[in-house]
């Protein structure tokens, strides 16, 4: 189906309105590379990126079934019907949500939270149609392209909070190797930050130029050990975020303060903790005592 009557998604609203980039990556062959490329010649392309490295459009889910369709519009779901689904002959098809009004940041380092939803609910979609979690999103199949069959759902974008069904997780996995998705820029972002704002210290004397090869550098050895590493425009961008916000607005004082409230809380358990193994030491020492003396 691949044109629209009332409240259904077109080809038009697609390319004009879901797609975000004004140069997005595209390709006719995915062994072949990507290449950045005007509008309309990506839209040409079997392949085109659909959200920018920097804001996060849509989710889209990759579905290796040959009843994809099916699980994206079976009712009762347990999921809302998505916007759009671009299936090979096959059957196997890319699944697709819109997002608005509001587009979720994936370069500021400052909020992490509508992020860190966004990869919950995104791990939820892929769940409940039974999406492929090694897929890395950059690049969907062009839903207006002659070569996929599309069928088109609802006009309207969703909010991620109308996206949450019963299996978006609670907690996510932080460990790059576990990372897949938007997982991969929440763990970049976790990871780098925590390792920053030490390191900043050590670097406070030296120029911002430098500082911010250190913390690329960074992103880029995170980037390393996921399964499938993030194209280096979303490394360089999550890098440039952390490392300008930190440079801009971190003092001395507002070290030394972080500093003491770790260490108070780090005190506090260090303190807890060895407070336990003296009570330990001590009930060992009294039984090998008791022991000794029964003897």
């Amino acid at each position: 189906m691949k044109s629209a009557t009332g409240g259904v998604l077109s080809d038009r609203q697609w390319a004009d309105a879901v797609l975000l980039p004004h140069r997005p990556f595209a390709t006719n062959n995915l062994q072949r590379g990507q290449y950045r490329m005007s509008r309309d010649d990506a839209l040409a392309m079997r392949y085109v990126e659909h959200s920018p490295h920097a804001l996060l459009g849509s989710i889209v889910i990759d579905c290796d079934h040959v009843d994809a369709a099916m699980r994206a519009f079976e009712q009762p779901s347990d999921h809302p019907a998505p916007n759009w689904v671009a299936q090979s002959p096959s059957g196997r098809a890319h699944i697709g949500w819109w997002l608005g009004p509001n587009h979720v940041c994936r370069t500021d380092s400052a909020r992490l939270t509508p992020l860190r939803y966004a990869h919950r609910i995104e791990t939820g979609l892929k769940i409940s149609v039974g999406g492929d979690f090694a897929y890395g999103g950059q690049l969907t199949k062009n839903p207006i392209h002659p070569d996929w069959e599309t069928i088109y759902g609802p006009a309207t974008p969703y909010t991620l909070r109308q996206l949450a069904t019963i299996h978006t997780p609670r907690q996510m996995p932080r460990r790059p190797d576990r990372a897949v998705g938007l997982g991969r820029n929440v763990t970049m972002f976790d990871a780098t930050r925590r390792w920053a704002y030490p390191q900043w210290w050590q670097h406070r004397n030296g120029t911002g130029r430098d500082w911010d090869h250190l913390v690329l550098q960074h992103c880029h050895a995170v980037n390393t050990e996921f399964t499938t590493p993030l194209p280096f425009t979303e490394v360089r961008a999550t890098a440039q975020s952390i490392s300008k916000w930190i440079w801009r607005n971190f003092t001395e004082e507002q070290y030394r303060a972080r500093q003491a409230h770790l260490g108070q809380k780090g005190g506090k358990a260090t303190t807890l903790a060895k407070q336990e193994a003296v009570r330990n030491n001590a009930r060992k020492y009294d039984e090998h005592t008791m022991r000794e003396a029964i003897i």
